[in-house]
């Protein structure tokens, strides 16, 4: 084959491929050009409005009486009467007898000690006489000297005198004792244990039974640290109590009366300590020592701050504003309190600011949303409500 013919072929398969290519570039049909469309991210708003917002400190604990004693026995002797309630969860007004002890040696000591001292009395009287007698002797015989004080019985009087002081004493804790035969009740109470039998020997100092006040409840109410800077006045503040009684909710209202003024180095609380009156309500029977409940103890009133759902927080203590040019930034804020739904902002928030309250995956400064809708805090008690859905970025 010639030298030429080796050259031309593939020249002209070279040509035919160009100018393929150029008529298909030719009869492409130009891609019409659209303008960027910006996607704008859809956020729900509320309005800031400051207001107040009464602090309310949650707590738990258990009621128990007001007094617990354990009482035993004074005296020693055998048991010869015991009350027919004198059983556990009776209940005694005070100074009730519970049971007696008996009466008849202490009976005996006593009559002993007042015959002692009406003999102590007697005494005492004729020595009064002899001192006069002696007196009147000394005048007649004693020539003008002074006389002493052995001479006018002194002595012997106010020896006379000590004996009828201790009979006397003697006799009063000789009545004690026969009094004590009864064991009473100290107060109106009622019996958490009895153990004491008809015909049983009891010596002094034996415990015989455990009783506890009725009426009044009290309970220790554990609070952060945190919390109890906001506890307010302390003493005389609003608890209330509540309990889930067969399915339903019970409540009721119950004191503040003292804080016992130290911090559990366990859990780094404070204890305050509540009481409640039962009154004649259908739930008022179960309050009884040992019932669990929960407690709110009112706080304190905080003024001008801003109630803000816990899903505006974007961040530590950061919230994102809407600016007028519907623009986003974010904010710094002071977060004063944190509650379960809702946390109390009181710096850096403007009334009348617009909060973005629903969740947003990435937030820049100068953003562009679209507002999807607002709720003006019109009341001014501070809430601002950004309506239902997850919760926003990662809240504090």
């Amino acid at each position: 084959m010639q030298l030429w013919v080796k050259i031309a072929i593939p020249l002209l398969i070279l040509c035919a491929g160009i100018g393929l290519a150029a008529g298909l570039i030719m009869a492409k049909e130009k891609a019409e050009k659209k303008p960027r469309e910006v996607v704008r991210p859809v956020v729900e708003v509320a309005v800031a409005a400051p207001g107040s917002f009464g602090v309310s400190l949650p707590t738990q604990g258990e009621l128990r009486p007001l007094r617990e004693t354990t009482i035993a026995a004074e005296v020693s002797g055998r048991i010869i009467s015991v009350s027919p309630k004198f059983e556990v969860g009776e209940r005694f007004a005070e100074g009730e007898v519970l049971f007696e002890i008996d009466p008849a040696d202490y009976g005996a000591a006593l009559a002993a000690a007042q015959a002692e001292v009406a003999n102590a009395q007697l005494a005492l009287e004729q020595e009064k006489a002899m001192a006069k007698q002696a007196l009147r002797d000394w005048e007649a015989l004693g020539e003008g000297r002074e006389a002493t004080d052995l001479v006018l019985r002194k002595p012997q009087l106010a020896s006379a005198e000590a004996r009828v002081t201790a009979a006397a004493a003697a006799a009063t804790k000789a009545e004690r004792d026969l009094e004590r035969t009864k064991v009473r009740a100290p107060y109106a109470c009622q019996v958490r244990a009895a153990d004491a039998e008809l015909g049983t020997f009891v010596a002094a100092g034996t415990p015989v039974a455990q009783v506890f006040s009725t009426g009044a409840l009290e309970l220790r109410l554990p609070v952060s640290l945190e919390d109890f800077t906001f506890l307010g006045e302390g003493a005389g503040a609003k608890v209330t109590l509540s309990a889930e009684l067969g399915g339903e909710r019970a409540e009721w209202e119950a004191e503040l009366v003292r804080s016992e003024g130290q911090v559990d180095r366990t859990t780094r609380s404070v204890y305050l300590v509540a009481k409640v009156q039962p009154g004649a309500g259908e739930a008022d029977q179960y309050l009884t020592p040992g019932l669990f409940v929960r407690a709110e103890v009112e706080g304190k009133t905080l003024e001008d701050v801003f109630r803000v759902p816990r899903k505006a927080l974007y961040g530590r203590g950061q919230i994102v504003v809407v600016n007028p040019d519907d623009t986003v930034a974010l904010r710094k804020v002071g977060v004063l309190r944190t509650e379960r739904d809702e946390v109390v902002i009181n710096s850096g928030l403007e009334e009348g600011e617009r909060i973005v309250v629903s969740p947003m995956a990435e937030v820049i400064d100068g953003m562009e949303v679209e507002i999807a809708g607002e709720e003006v805090d019109a009341a001014g008690d501070g809430e601002i409500d950004g309506g239902a859905g997850p919760e926003g970025g990662p809240a504090e």
